[in-house]
């Protein structure tokens, strides 16, 4: 995909996306954010949103004093042009870091762990322009020794988390809520799957050696390990509303089909599961996940949810309930 816009010392988007990180990142040219961050980007995550450069910059130190080997593998980037011009990309990094300073996770550990990120960026005129992150706390959390849930309540207790409404929009781009039928059986499955909880979706859908990447550093093989993880969702969220905020399928040649796809389900912890006893409160769920498919059905997987911002979530209500 050639770049209409952007400098062309850049091949295509692939190639955009993973040489400005490794630029930043590992060749520490953190001044280069302001070359490639529009100055007044929005960067969304679970657990918080905030726009400007100078927040991205920020954002970048505070990870490298506390993690300062931290390498970024770029897995994949599923890419698109939504426009003339406009393009977005779905960059999958899996992270190698030692926990070597203080910071959000603590008083240093000297623990060496490894973490999956997926960020979704709107590129435009050789600059990002809006952001979505998410990488899996939880299972940092717990490598380094630390309860995800225990850090989902510090977190509801430092800053509120915004009520349902806020949280949705913050997970939506320009082009709103998608409509799934018109996506294809794949993306009804999804909604199928968390909206609906149907199950069965499971044993049809996915290769029976599915290798799916799940949130807490978990990898699943086969059909039981995939069953297991969504009954302990499902057990927690029997129900919702589930939407598709952006939506890429790629098929390139040599290739297997690629999706990725930014997500919100907006639902309540009514029942037991892997969030401890049902509490009543109002969460959503914001997610990106990326597929590798055989036609339809699901060879790999990757969910990226920040469980800590969802333990956040249940720690507030139970706060205000008391």
């Amino acid at each position: 995909m050639s770049l209409s816009g952007f400098d062309k010392r850049f091949d295509d988007l692939r190639d955009y996306i993973l040489t400005i990180t490794e630029w930043i990142w590992e060749g520490r040219g953190i001044d280069l954010i302001r070359d490639y961050y529009a100055e007044d980007c929005p960067v969304k995550t679970p657990a918080g949103a905030f726009s400007g450069v100078e927040g991205v910059i920020r954002g970048t130190l505070e990870t490298l004093q506390e993690f300062p080997d931290r390498t970024l593998l770029g897995e994949d980037v599923i890419d698109s042009e939504d426009a003339p011009g406009t393009y977005y990309s779905s960059h999958r990094i899996f992270s190698h870091m030692t926990h070597q300073g203080h910071g959000a996770f603590g008083a240093p550990t000297g623990v060496r762990a490894g973490v999956m990120t997926v960020a979704d960026c709107l590129c435009r005129g050789d600059r990002i322009v809006d952001e979505w992150l998410v990488r899996d706390q939880a299972g940092l959390a717990l490598q380094l020794g630390h309860s995800p849930e225990a850090m989902g309540q510090a977190l509801a207790e430092k800053a509120p988390m915004p009520g349902r409404e806020a949280l949705v929009d913050r997970w939506r781009g320009p082009e709103g809520d998608l409509d799934i039928e018109t996506l294809g059986p794949v993306a009804e499955r999804y909604r199928d799957l968390w909206q609906h909880g149907r199950l069965e979706r499971l044993r049809t859908g996915y290769d029976r050696a599915i290798d799916a990447k799940v949130p807490g550093a978990r990898t699943l093989r086969g059909h039981d390990d995939l069953e297991r993880f969504w009954f302990g969702y499902k057990a927690a969220f029997p129900a919702g509303t589930f939407r598709i905020h952006h939506w890429i399928d790629r098929e390139d040649a040599g290739a297997p089909r690629r999706i990725a796809l930014r997500w919100s389900l907006e639902t309540a912890h009514q029942g037991g599961g892997v969030f401890g006893p049902a509490s009543g409160a109002p969460v959503v769920l914001l997610g990106i996940t990326h597929a590798e498919l055989r036609g339809d059905v699901v060879v790999r997987e990757w969910h990226q949810l920040d469980e800590i911002a969802i333990h956040a979530q249940i720690a507030q209500h139970r706060l205000q309930e008391s």
